[in-house]
């Protein structure tokens, strides 16, 4: 049963295509794609749609969560594509939310300074109202602990307890306006970013303090650390998406780790999510989605159908579940089988998706 604080909605246009993928081997047939769900908003006052921008997914991808810039937290059926409820959270733009990794609780933090923390099932009232340190822009659980991290306007990252709600610790993060933080799925590792391209790790099994990767001084939108593996997927206004490998004899090199690139000129990286150890989504100012094989340092797929930049980007527990969000007011799920597919059998490097 979902919160009081729901309002349950019985009506939703669904929109329900299905997309062929191309492998990029004439000796391969084409794979069919599952079913896609796009999933428009509604207007607000009539006037323009509301734009989702904070999307996460349940961890075993059932309930889908997009923070809008109407101050509104939407929950659709992942499967069915059906809105169930929507949280009046915020009185400002809601910048993120994101679910625990039991997927029992949601928080949201938003431009009105408030962190949200609720749960999906049982009582409608937050669990936890917490504000201050000005707007927020990111937030992420810690995995299987009762804890969150939120970042923001402020050059602070703030560890928050949530049975008591009160600040755990605060980490300088000299990132100006930072705008995305990650924590490994293993617990390890915290990372944020900001507008000065700086980004900051801290390694949380070692007290020597947090290391700044090498920079080029733009703007960093997004980060991810790969399910399984330790490596670390940062985006933004630069020519390229980077892969850190985090290990203790690159971080201890001079001048720090060397990345790999993946060059996607001429646009910007809004969003960044691993669909596996292997792949890689990218999504930002092309309005489509390049799926990347980060063995190969080479595209697998373009997922194409939005018409405004991608905002957001999550993806399930079990990577079979890609969920994008962006500015021309839809939210579209995709079902990640086909490219897992390709990416164990293709001979070439690239592919399509073709509606």
């Amino acid at each position: 049963m979902l919160p009081k604080a729901l309002i349950l909605l019985s009506r939703q246009s669904v929109a329900l295509a299905v997309c062929l993928l191309a492998v990029g081997n004439e000796a391969t047939a084409e794979r069919t794609c599952s079913a896609r769900l796009t999933l428009q908003l509604p207007t607000v006052d009539g006037a323009h749609h509301a734009v989702p921008t904070g999307l996460s997914i349940s961890p075993r991808g059932g309930l889908i969560a997009a923070g809008c810039d109407d101050h509104l937290v939407r929950l659709w059926d992942a499967q069915t594509g059906q809105q169930v409820g929507q949280i009046a959270a915020h009185r400002d733009w809601v910048r993120a939310t994101r679910f625990s990794s039991d997927g029992q609780m949601l928080a949201s933090v938003g431009a009105d300074h408030a962190l949200r923390l609720w749960t999906v099932s049982g009582a409608g009232e937050p669990l936890l109202v917490r504000h201050g340190g000005g707007p927020l822009q990111a937030v992420a659980f810690y995995p299987n602990k009762n804890r969150l991290a939120t970042v923001g306007f402020g050059d602070k990252l703030r560890l928050i307890d949530l049975d008591s709600g009160d600040e755990l610790a605060s980490y300088g993060c000299a990132c100006e306006d930072t705008r995305t933080v990650a924590i490994s799925p293993d617990g390890r590792w915290i990372a944020a970013a900001g507008r000065n391209g700086t980004v900051r790790l801290w390694d949380l099994e070692d007290s020597g303090g947090p290391r700044d990767l090498p920079s080029d001084g733009r703007r960093i939108r997004s980060v991810a650390f790969a399910p399984n593996a330790p490596v670390l997927a940062t985006g933004g206004d630069g020519p390229a998406v980077r892969l850190w490998r985090l290990d203790a004899v690159a971080l201890s090199q001079p001048g720090g780790p060397t990345p790999e690139e993946l060059l996607i000129r001429p646009g910007k990286a809004h969003a960044v999510a691993f669909v596996t150890d292997d792949l890689l989504a990218v999504g930002g100012t092309g309005n489509t989605i390049t799926v990347w094989d980060v063995g190969r340092v080479s595209p697998l797929a373009v997922l194409t159908g939005h018409t405004g930049t991608i905002a957001s980007l999550a993806v399930s527990a079990d990577g079979r579940t890609l969920v994008s969000a962006a500015f021309d007011t839809t939210v579209r799920v995709w079902n990640t089988d086909p490219l897992t597919g390709a990416a164990a059998t293709a001979a070439k490097p690239t592919a399509e998706v073709r509606r």
